[in-house]
């Protein structure tokens, strides 16, 4: 897809799992945009370029400055984040349109909870922190953290149901443990057969042999007396 406004974007419709990958896909670009050393000075829908690129969506800030340094610069950055998370929040309430209702920042750090049923779920704590409590915190950290927590809690939750053991299989050392630990039974079956055949094939040959052997010792033996 060609890159598009932000306004052009809002202007279809889109589920809230798409409005919500759109802007982790923001909160990444903002996240770069401060680490080469910039902010973002303009947050109109039509100063921010949506674009699709191998099936990933991206965002371009068309309005940057260089950010000042000391406690100015982590002050512009925090400012940010939440201006972003303001406009993303009117977004999924489709109130930045709405001229009927008074939505600023103030009104809505006041009324916060009031906004959580338009709001993912998994998110709302994001928004709360950063919003409410000027946590300074990227939506794309907090989705990968939340993630990586989500894996944590499933791998110990898989590793009750597995009495207790560890789950080996998530190296490629605990890989190999466990194809050596599943073959086991067919290598004891192997063992077993060969036990098997000793006893069934080689046993009566040995016993005949011997049977032949005795007579003959018998023979020497006596003609030695």
């Amino acid at each position: 897809m060609e890159e598009i406004t932000l306004e052009e974007w809002t202007n279809h419709y889109h589920s809230t799992e798409e409005m919500r990958e759109l802007f982790c896909a923001q909160s990444a670009a903002l996240k770069r945009t401060h680490q080469y050393g910039y902010y973002v000075t303009d947050f109109n829908l039509n100063q921010i370029l949506v674009g699709n690129q191998q099936a990933h969506q991206y965002v371009i800030f068309k309005e940057v400055k260089s950010l000042p340094n000391g406690e100015e610069k982590k002050a512009m950055m925090q400012r940010n984040i939440q201006t972003e998370c303001f406009q993303e929040i009117g977004i999924y309430c489709s109130m930045l349109s709405d001229m009927t209702i008074e939505f600023t920042p103030s009104f809505l750090k006041e009324n916060f909870d009031r906004f959580s049923p338009f709001l993912p779920e998994q998110d709302f704590s994001f928004y709360k922190k950063v919003f409410v409590y000027d946590s300074m915190i990227y939506l794309t950290d907090f989705v990968a953290k939340r993630a990586e927590r989500e894996v944590t809690q499933l791998e110990s939750q898989l590793k009750e149901e597995n009495g207790g053991r560890p789950l080996n299989k998530s190296t490629p050392q605990g890989r190999a443990m466990a194809e050596t630990a599943n073959n086991a039974p067919f290598l004891s079956s192997d063992n077993t057969s060969q036990s098997a055949f000793v006893y069934t094939f080689v046993l009566p040959f040995v016993i005949f042999a011997l049977s032949l052997l005795i007579p003959l010792f018998s023979m020497i033996f006596g003609s030695l007396s």
